[in-house]
């Protein structure tokens, strides 16, 4: 009957993945991407999550984890001046960057068009390290 193949393609359906937005909370500053690595002649999609920027012993790092419950690192660097990024295309930013196991990577970030400047700026001001404007208690004691 119609009724039980209704029944059996709704079985079969494969359940959705939960999007979570992995913001760090010390995060200097984050963003919504999608990333991906050059492969040869074309690009591999990473995945879509949140590029976090974080201080970490004077310089930045940039962490981008997928937006799934497990929140996979898919890109973790540090910032330095010698950093190649550059705009590509209206919503863009490649960056070649050295990945946990010394390998060099040219990664494609995209973000939405409005942002793609303003995230620019921002990496290319943290890349230059940073100086801890606050104190806390600690220090201070």
């Amino acid at each position: 009957s119609s009724e039980d193949k209704k029944e059996e393609e709704e079985e079969e359906t494969p359940p959705v993945p939960e999007k979570v937005e992995h913001v760090e909370k010390e995060a200097l500053y984050h963003i919504k991407c999608k990333l991906f690595l050059k492969s040869g002649d074309g690009w591999n999609e990473k995945g879509v999550g949140i590029a976090n920027l974080k201080e970490c012993e004077g310089k930045v790092q940039l962490l981008i984890r997928n937006d799934t419950t497990m929140g996979t690192v898919i890109l973790n660097t540090l910032l330095h001046d010698k950093l190649p990024i550059t705009k590509s295309g209206k919503n863009g930013l490649m960056i070649v960057a050295t990945t946990e196991d010394s390998k060099t990577e040219t990664y494609l970030c995209r973000v939405n068009k409005d942002k793609v400047d303003e995230f620019h700026d921002k990496l290319e001001e943290y890349k230059k390290g940073i100086t801890p404007t606050t104190t806390t208690t600690e220090e201070t004691e």
